[in-house]
């Protein structure tokens, strides 16, 4: 028997990726540093909440066009069919498309993946997409290359649908069927972060004095010792914090704690807030996370890289699957976000880009306002030649004979 075998009692063949996080956490059931980690437990830490959130609003904050590849190979909009409805405007009665795309995105970062389910028409079309709240679906194979997504909710089992009666976007996957869920691989960072959280509310809560001694002169009895204990207790809280004490029989309070700076809960709170961040593939700058060093400009960098390295992955995730599950997949139609707001500098630098392209003959003044929002106005679709690279109005020269 193999060693996986003899370590599991099943065949390694046989482990989700779930499993495998237990193994390298050395825990199983999700409990770390003596808290539960659930996807719920892990939204009330605010670095995770920040984290998915930013990721959602990246997905769900740009327009989303629909295109058609012509075969001269530019594009036109395809806004006149009912796919773009539903990815621009309406997926369901109830969410618009701002709405939809924040709640998906949000279920994959936190889970792994978002499910929607599609409801077609009499002319086959698909009218709408209802999303399926996490915990309520299951996927599992059915044959080699083939699944069924099982869905429920809290009146009974909806039914089982195939891959092309529901719209999935994923997150990073363990293999072709299973997602990997971020909550389960970072909690032993989100579990450090909660038990941190806790530690410093109850010192709050006992009004910032760590645990120590009171000294009195003599012996007391246990009647006078209950007196004493309920009476500190009366007096500590965040709302007596500072308030000084009055006791008799010349009572010393003798600290047996340690300090603040000894507790360093501010720097284990920094690590966390940057672990978690490293988890999800988010700049800490993006959650509110600043070092005091930091700059408008090394800011503007950072949102320029949050952009290509953190959103880039999610549109492409989010693009390639509407062409093949809601479009015609092959076909000529195309989705794309427009993420021209996000990579937008100040105003100075993109007149300087606007006159210089214009100016070099590289975009026309057209295109240009297309890059700022604005309808074209006729007479500005063609280029501009520089003067030092047009041709001479007299034409060539002569050689000059000598």
């Amino acid at each position: 028997m193999k060693l996986w075998d003899r370590l599991l009692g099943r065949k390694a063949a046989q482990l989700t990726y779930d499993q495998v996080a237990d193994l390298i956490d050395g825990v199983s059931g999700g409990t770390i540093a003596g808290v539960s980690v659930t996807e719920k437990t892990a939204l009330q830490v605010a670095t995770v909440l920040a984290c998915v959130k930013v990721i959602a609003d990246g997905c769900a904050t740009p327009n989303i066009g629909v295109f058609r590849q012509k075969k001269d190979g530019t594009r036109e909009r395809a806004d006149n069919i009912p796919e773009y409805r539903l990815l621009s405007r309406r997926p369901n009665e109830w969410q618009t498309s701002f709405e939809w795309r924040r709640q998906m995105t949000l279920h994959a970062a936190l889970t792994g993946s978002g499910l929607s389910i599609k409801v077609k028409g009499e002319n086959g079309r698909i009218r709408e997409l209802i999303p399926v709240m996490p915990g309520q679906w299951d996927v599992r194979r059915v044959s080699r290359y083939d699944v069924r997504y099982r869905i429920w909710d809290q009146f009974g089992t909806i039914g089982e649908f195939g891959p092309d009666a529901v719209f999935v976007i994923n997150g990073v996957q363990w293999d072709w069927v299973c997602s990997m869920n971020a909550v389960n691989l970072a909690r032993s960072a989100v579990g450090l972060a909660i038990a941190t959280e806790r530690s410093q509310s109850s010192m709050h809560a006992n009004g910032m004095r760590p645990s120590g001694t009171y000294s009195v002169e003599g012996t007391l009895n246990p009647e006078q010792y209950e007196r004493l204990a309920d009476f500190l207790k009366r007096k500590s809280g965040p709302d007596k914090a500072g308030t000084p004490l009055v006791l008799d029989r010349g009572a010393k309070w003798l600290s047996t704690s340690i300090t603040g700076v000894d507790a360093q809960h501010v720097e284990t709170r920094r690590l966390q807030i940057e672990e978690m961040c490293r988890a999800y593939g988010v700049f800490p700058i993006m959650v509110g996370h600043a070092d005091k060093s930091s700059t408008f400009a090394s800011s503007e960098a950072f949102f320029a890289a949050h952009v290509k390295h953190t959103l880039a992955p999610w549109h492409k995730a989010w693009t390639q699957r509407i062409d093949e599950m809601l479009l015609d997949g092959a076909g000529p139609l195309f989705a794309e976000f427009d993420v021209r707001y996000l990579m937008a500098g100040s105003m100075r630098d993109r007149a300087q880009w606007a006159r210089t392209m214009s100016e070099m003959g590289i975009y026309t003044r057209n295109e240009i306002r297309d890059e700022e929002g604005k309808d074209p106005l006729p007479g500005l679709d063609e280029p501009l030649t520089p003067m030092n690279m047009g041709r001479s109005p007299q034409g060539p020269q002569d050689e000059i004979q000598p």
